[in-house]
């Protein structure tokens, strides 16, 4: 499973919101593919995945809203990680029709909902198109994780023990 961190994660934020918008559409509006000239397939591969939201527009008048949705994951050999492989990009235009305009006590979640729900929507059209452009590419079909939506932990402040200088450790996190 892959998560994706999210600040201040408010699933009834969402879940208010989500029971006044209603998902109209998600089609590709955009893709490109590369892949290095390799003869031999490595045995493993390390994948790094990535993913943003963009508003593109709205019609109020037909309450539409319209979210891009763009993807990317990268392949390298995991045992030369730096010898690139593929790479496979992808953009999906999502349509949410909205029953009742926000009021100003929802707009904070409104937005909240605009960034997370489009990319819930749309990633299991990613894993098709990646898993079908990845075999079209003469690769086994890659396997993108299922989508797991997670708040970002706050960092943890350390104490400081009289006079002693505190230390953090950073966890990385992929998205």
């Amino acid at each position: 499973m892959l998560a994706v961190n999210v600040e201040n994660l408010d699933m009834e934020a969402s879940a208010r919101v989500a029971q006044k918008a209603t998902l109209q559409e998600i089609y590709l509006t955009d893709a490109k593919i590369s892949r290095a000239p390799v003869i031999d397939y490595p045995e493993a591969l390390s994948l790094e995945h990535k993913c943003s939201t963009e508003f593109l527009s709205s019609n109020k008048d037909k309450k539409l809203f319209f979210i891009l949705c763009n993807f990317q994951v990268t392949a390298f050999n995991s045992e030369a990680p730096d010898q690139f492989l593929m790479r496979i990009e992808a953009s999906f235009s999502t349509s949410y029709f909205v029953k009742s305009l926000p009021d100003d006590s929802l707009i904070d979640d409104f937005e909240y909902f605009l960034t997370i729900n489009p990319i819930s929507n749309a990633w299991p059209y990613w894993r098709e198109f990646v898993q079908n452009m990845s075999a079209r590419m003469g690769f086994p079909a890659l396997m993108v994780p299922l989508l797991e939506i997670v708040p970002k932990k706050p960092e943890k402040k350390a104490k400081e023990d009289s006079g002693k200088k505190a230390s953090t450790s950073r966890k990385k996190t992929s998205a």
